[in-house]
């Protein structure tokens, strides 16, 4: 290590200008004396803690504070089902062990474990007496950053940081000098991310030399050689979070990484990337589908689509816009007016995700359909026909659902969701367990049809003997469902739902004789198709409360006088679509960040947005 090999304990140490300098960059240490830092070395005891090892708490490590001079570690505590989940980093520049020390107690109820290659200041119970009591200094500014972390945990503020190191590992032949990396990083800098990327050539360099090259850079790519390289395992150990490169034309390894287990909780699992090298099509073999559980995501990077890289180079960033529509019959028409808007804004889609009607919008945008496309098959599908009149004796449900189906079959083909251009889920509710089930991957007309079951309208589809109506029942807005999937830039929702739109003239007229009711035309009053797509789409209200403050960006085109079965109404709808969202735009800004790599997601005013 890079601090090991000059620290010597000792009068006669001579102590490198560099490392008082990064020891008074600790909060701990400000406005403390060269004289008190020389006393705190010769108190201290250094250590090195390769990546993925746990700090042990026992012996001369019980009660200590320890100095994270360079890499990072991870605070683990154990969640209700008994599982270690990371709660916190810490950085370098940052101490930790306070409470134990103050309070000299063994009883630990967090770990601390390595999250990259990471050198330690250990200083004991005794040693930390002594410097205080020279330097009373240190005990205000260990009081301070106490203070300091309460109110944090008070005001909801995670310590968790957004990853900054990237491993990208390949996983066959021939992939080791794949210019993925490269091309990342070159995104990143189109959108003022400073990024770099690490080869073999630096494999023997020190771990104070990763830490100020991390330093100087937003991004720092780890490129790995080969699957089991010292190299790679260094890159590994290095990396918050881990990329798997694989050619989508070939078998991938029945057990690509073998990584420490609390490695694998802090980075959480890894994402695969694959490549298309044809460029047509997002085609996978037939492999992939057994490798559930193995990856986080995927994300498809096809030959000559330059569009692919820079996608994920927002993920990286934090800056992946993620689109949620909302479902809502006819009323759904308007989501075409709204992406209008906002493409020309500017705004670059990178997940998708809806319910019902939504879902079958943010499917076509999903699959790169163009707005005259999206238009032209909607269209077909709901103005110029009727999926819904293949009426049945109502034992089940009033219609068969076979058109329902065969439409999007038609216009959908057989493609699976995992298969698709960008990220998408759909959102239906699970009648069997009383849950949403969301669809991330299978066929993706058949994840559509079980989202726009209507129930009592259209038969409920079978999963595994589940049953699965639409996703409205349960959650017509899935904004939480983006969310969860840990997506950090800027997430728009569109709430088509509307404000009640379903009224009785007649206080009685569920009472009448059918006949009478049929006479007089309903006379305004909701029939039983209007009542049951009404059930279906309206949703929790008190979950669409929770579910709209979690979005970034929302949009409510009001749309009085269009209800959930003007089909014919869907050249107005996509109007009212694009002015409700034209004019958000013009009052909020839009949804894109131009902020570094830790910014949040924040609407930027219309007049900033670039070219």
């Amino acid at each position: 290590m890079a601090f090991l090999s000059s620290f010597h304990a000792g009068a006669q140490t001579v102590y490198p200008q560099e490392l008082l300098e990064r020891l008074r960059a600790f909060a701990l240490l400000d406005n403390v004396s060269d004289a008190a830092l020389r006393n705190l070395l010769a108190e201290a005891n250094w250590f090195a803690l390769p990546g993925g090892q746990i700090l042990e708490r026992g012996g001369d490590n019980n009660a200590a504070l320890f100095l994270v001079v360079t890499g990072s570690l991870g605070v683990f505590v154990e969640d209700q089902q008994g599982q270690r989940q990371l709660v916190a980093h810490v950085p370098a520049g940052e101490t930790v062990g306070e409470m134990s020390l103050i309070a000299g107690s063994s009883n630990h109820s967090a770990q601390l474990v390595a999250l990259r290659d990471t050198e330690l200041l250990r200083i004991s119970p005794g040693g930390y007496e002594a410097l205080i009591a020279r330097h009373p200094r240190v005990m205000v500014n260990l009081m301070r950053i106490l203070v300091k972390r309460l109110k944090d945990a008070n005001r909801g503020r995670s310590g968790k940081s957004r990853p900054k190191t990237f491993a990208i590992v390949p996983l066959q032949e021939g992939l080791s000098e794949a210019p993925i990396a490269h091309r990342l990083a070159t995104a990143l800098a189109g959108i003022g991310v400073r990024a770099a990327v690490l080869d073999a050539t630096a494999a023997d360099q020190t771990a104070e030399w990763f830490n100020g090259f991390e330093q100087a850079h937003d991004i720092v790519f780890y490129r790995g050689d080969a699957p089991d390289s010292p190299w790679t395992h260094l890159c590994l150990r290095q990396a918050d979070r881990i990329f798997l490169l694989a050619r989508a034309n070939q078998p991938l390894p029945l057990a690509p990484l073998d990584l420490p287990a609390f490695k694998e909780r802090a980075s959480g699992l890894p994402d695969l990337l694959l490549l298309h090298p044809d460029g047509a099509s997002a085609v996978l073999p037939e492999h992939f589908s057994t490798r559930g559980g193995l990856f986080q995501a995927h994300h498809h990077l096809r030959a000559g689509h330059q569009n692919d890289v820079a996608r994920v180079a927002r993920f990286i960033a934090g800056r992946a816009v993620g689109l949620v529509l909302a479902g809502g019959g006819a009323r759904g028409f308007a989501h075409i007016g709204v992406i209008k808007a906002l493409k020309e804004a500017g705004v670059q889609f990178d997940q998708l995700g809806g319910t019902s009607m939504g879902a079958i919008i943010a499917a076509g945008l999903a699959q790169e359909w163009s707005l005259e496309e999206m238009k032209e098959r909607m269209r077909a599908v709901f103005v110029e026909a009727n999926p819904l009149n293949d009426f049945t004796i109502p034992l089940i449900a009033i219609v068969r659902g076979r058109k329902v189906s065969q439409r999007l079959r038609e216009h959908f083909g057989e493609i699976c969701i995992e298969e698709m251009p960008l990220p998408f889920f759909a959102v239906s509710s699970d009648l069997t367990t009383g849950r949403i089930h969301i669809h991330r991957d299978g066929h993706l007309w058949r994840a559509l049809r079980a989202s726009v079951a209507l129930p009592g309208i259209l038969p409920p589809v079978t999963h595994h003997g589940h049953l699965l109506v639409d996703g409205g029942v349960m959650n017509n807005l899935p904004v939480d469902v983006m969310r969860e999937q840990g997506n950090a830039g800027p997430i728009i929702a569109v709430d088509i739902t509307g404000a009640v739109d379903l009224q009785a003239q007649d206080e009685r007229y569920g009472e009448r004789p059918w006949w009478r009711l049929a006479w007089q035309g309903m006379r305004g009053n909701p029939s039983i198709i209007s009542i049951l797509m009404r059930s279906g789409t309206v949703g929790s209200e008190a979950q669409r409360r929770v579910v709209r403050e979690q979005c970034d960006y929302l949009i409510e085109p009001p749309m009085p006088t269009i209800n959930l079965r003007d089909w014919k109404k869907f050249d107005q709808a996509i109007q009212e679509g694009y002015d409700a969202a034209r004019a958000c735009i013009e009052k909020n800004g839009v949804p894109l960040t131009h902020l570094g790599a830790d910014g949040p997601a924040v609407p930027v005013p219309h007049t900033m947005l670039a070219t």
